[in-house]
């Protein structure tokens, strides 16, 4: 998998709304990068993971020795 995606291919690919990645961008929360002479923004994929986290901890909820894994 590619480092950098633009901010359409990871919409697709995570299933969130390009204006929540916008957003994100904008709050600093996300670091924008562009490649001189073009006009495609470039997110970082690991930089993004890290700044998304769940809501809740469901595997500590969820006691998985319990289960057939």
């Amino acid at each position: 998998m590619t480092k950098y995606l633009t901010i359409q291919k990871l919409s697709e690919l995570v299933g969130i709304d390009i204006s929540y990645i916008r957003k994100m961008i904008k709050n600093r929360d996300l670091t924008a990068y562009k490649k001189d002479g073009y006009k495609r923004i470039y997110i970082n994929i690991d930089e993004f993971n890290s700044t998304v986290k769940p809501i809740t901890d469901l595997d500590k909820v969820i006691d998985l020795e319990k289960y057939l894994v």
